[in-house]
């Protein structure tokens, strides 16, 4: 790969940032994103309303709970889970109205699981405020069963699916929120690359 390399459909991320002129404001973190949601606040607290749902992610660096607690005014809510996490979002959304800007912080697997539920109610991927928090592991897909692989932290991975070993491209797809994941040994059976840890 060529230095300066960027391949287009790869998702690029930012520091969240307030919307100043929101009507209000929903911010959605998961594990070590408790620390973009602290510089949120660092920046300033909004005169709109903010609401903020958090996961407890057993496997970040660290539980920003308590602190949480401690720096959100109002309006904060902790959950344990994704499901739990979406389940909320989705009561929300139900409700919402225009001027509502969505922020959201955690791995990239959460940033688009959040992101794929907005779309659902209308809520266009560019509208999202995104910052990748914490791991780099990737969701992968498989374009020959199309199952879907989660948290894979190597350039080659074995399949959730058909059990293929697949080797994880840069070709990133927005819709499904996931990597391409083609087989690494299609010219040569049984032979790939060393499975080296990338994606930590």
């Amino acid at each position: 790969m060529e230095r300066g390399y960027w391949m287009r459909s790869k998702p690029a991320y930012s520091s969240l940032m307030w919307h100043e002129k929101a009507s209000s404001h929903l911010v959605i973190a998961s594990g070590d994103g408790g620390m973009a949601i602290l510089k949120l606040f660092q920046q300033m607290h909004p005169a709109q309303p903010v609401t903020v749902l958090y996961e407890k992610n057993e496997q970040s660096s660290r539980d920003y709970s308590e602190i949480l607690q401690k720096v959100v005014p109002e309006n904060l809510y902790i959950h344990q889970g994704e499901a739990l996490v979406i389940e909320h979002l989705k009561s929300i959304l139900t409700d919402a109205r225009m001027g509502l800007r969505i922020y959201v912080a955690g791995s990239e697997g959460f940033i688009w699981d959040i992101t794929k539920v907005v779309g659902q109610f209308g809520v266009s991927n560019i509208d999202v405020m995104k910052e990748l928090a914490g791991t780099l592991a990737r969701t992968v897909y498989c374009v020959h069963c199309k199952a879907i692989s989660k948290n894979v932290t190597t350039n080659i991975t074995k399949c959730s699916g058909c059990e293929r070993m697949l080797l994880v491209r840069e070709h990133f797809s927005k819709n499904l929120g996931a990597y391409m994941g083609l087989m690494a040994d299609v010219e040569t059976p049984g032979e790939f690359a060393e499975i080296e840890e990338i994606y930590p």
